[in-house]
């Protein structure tokens, strides 16, 4: 929802005094919602209930002692289930007074590795018809 979009549903408390209730009632949008949006507009005005992308946007913040110990733990063979990853992973981070990751950080974490790693770490190189990939730049040996 853009700026204009905002205006239009918050002009009437600003200009008609309908209250915050009575639009969010109305309109479906939270009263927490509009309450945001009114200060934003008590601020900057109408250019100041533009969306802003956040400042954090495709940061992780998930501590890197963490997001090391989810990966290597996910490359061991055989690989544990998101489950078990999970419950070790809180574990670890309780052990080392760091925040705890939720399941979803960790399918997201997992989901990130490379899969040519992946498949190398858990197939241990292996090459259709049973052979072990040997690459010296010549090719591959079975």
């Amino acid at each position: 929802m853009d700026a204009t979009e905002r205006w239009r549903v918050l002009r009437l408390h600003v200009e008609d005094q309908i209250p915050l209730a009575v639009l969010a009632r109305e309109t479906g949008i939270a009263a927490r919602t509009l309450q945001r949006w009114n200060q934003l507009y008590r601020v900057g005005g109408v250019s100041g209930l533009d969306p802003h992308p956040r400042a954090d946007r495709g940061v992780r913040r998930t501590a890197p002692e963490t997001v090391a110990f989810i990966e290597r733990l996910a490359l061991t063979r055989p690989r544990p289930a998101l489950a078990t990853l999970h419950r070790l992973a809180v574990a670890d981070a309780q052990r080392q007074e760091l925040p705890a990751p939720s399941y979803a950080t960790v399918r997201q974490i997992v989901g990130a590795l490379d899969p040519a790693l992946v498949t190398l770490a858990l197939e241990g190189g292996q090459v259709p018809g049973g052979g072990v990939a040997v690459s010296f730049g010549l090719g591959v040996r079975r």
